[in-house]
């Protein structure tokens, strides 16, 4: 792991997110517009509303012919057009997501998503919208368990509308909550699911999935370090090997995640800066270092410089809270030291 990389997280770019307008909370109807493939020799309709009865089957709709009719109709087959208006309650959920208050967030999208089950066969469809909401938000609350409660209650029915980067999400967040829940897991196992999934979907793997997988990777190197280790900046030799494994898998997670979403990627770079900070003989040579200089700086071993710069970083670029005390309140205090001699 190099100190560059660390330095590159703070020159990338974040990405804006908003959606307009407020919303009651009614009960939702689902509508369609629509463009109706123009028969043999015909001509094309107009654009109308397309009332859904029902969407249970995917990319098959149900509608009102007649008092007594209800025809199912292949939504690929027989329109040119189609797409479905967004209920005003799923637009309010989207609205409090957009506004990073998740809580509510979660609750309102959870809401929507149950309340739009009987239209869950639409591709791209509202149904769809509120489940891959409800899931990015409980990663970006870090609740693992959570977001892999979400997956598990997709339904198995409709899962052919599920796109490739919908199953890689599904993938990563299963791995995060197996390496992140009491215990741990052989990282053996992550490694290799990390590495299939990069193969085969590769192309379609975004950054910030890409980081969810690095992270998880992490977090299972982590879990075979004794945590009491961590928690007094101790870690053994014997376990040397695995802490430099999970600081690599999580700058990676946090350099690849790195956007709008900065909550999984801080939490990476938390989690790395307290493994360096905890390697042997880090401790020893911030005691040893007394009034930091250039000289000595550039003398030290590499975990203790990206320790220090990136317990900086975390402080002063990303606004993380820590109090003197603790590991990155420390090592901070060890930068600024070091600025200060260079002025």
């Amino acid at each position: 792991m190099k100190f560059q990389n660390i330095i590159t997280l703070a020159l990338a770019a974040t990405v804006g997110f908003a959606v307009q307008a407020d919303a009651q909370d009614k009960k939702p109807t689902l509508t369609a517009r629509v463009v109706r493939k123009a028969k043999e020799g015909g001509k094309a309709s107009k654009m109308a509303n397309f009332p859904i009865l029902s969407s249970t089957k995917p990319g098959v709709v149900t509608y009102q012919k007649d008092a007594d009719t209800t025809p199912e109709l292949n939504i690929e087959k027989t329109f040119s057009t189609f797409y479905v208006l967004t209920p005003p309650a799923l637009v309010e959920a989207m609205r409090l997501y957009a506004a990073e208050d998740f809580e509510p967030a979660r609750a309102a999208l959870h809401k929507v998503r149950k309340q739009l089950e009987n239209w869950r066969g639409v591709p791209e469809g509202p149904f769809l919208r509120a489940y891959r909401a409800e899931l990015e938000c409980a990663v970006r609350q870090l609740d693992f368990a959570g977001a892999a409660h979400v997956v598990a209650e997709f339904p198995q029915d409709v899962e052919k509308i599920l796109t490739v980067q919908d199953k890689v999400s599904a993938n990563a967040v299963k791995l995060l909550y197996a390496a992140t829940k009491e215990g741990g897991i052989d990282p053996a196992k992550i490694e290799e699911n990390v590495k299939t999934i990069v193969s085969k979907q590769g192309k379609s793997v975004t950054p910030s999935q890409y980081g969810w997988l690095h992270f998880a990777l992490g977090a299972a190197y982590q879990s075979t370090i004794p945590a009491d280790q961590i928690a007094s900046n101790a870690i053994a030799e014997e376990h040397k090997l695995n802490a430099s494994k999970a600081i690599d898998a999580y700058c990676t997670a946090g350099i690849s995640s790195h956007g709008a979403q900065m909550e999984l990627p801080v939490e990476a770079m938390k989690r790395a800066q307290l493994l360096l900070w905890s390697m042997p003989g880090v401790q020893n040579e911030a005691k040893d270092m007394g009034h930091p200089t250039p000289q000595k700086f550039k003398k030290a071993s590499q975990n203790f410089q990206d320790a220090v710069s990136l317990a900086y970083m975390l402080i002063n670029v990303y606004g993380v809270e820590a109090g003197d005390n603790t590991p990155i309140g420390k090592a901070a205090k060890l930068f600024q030291n070091l600025k200060a001699k260079k002025k």
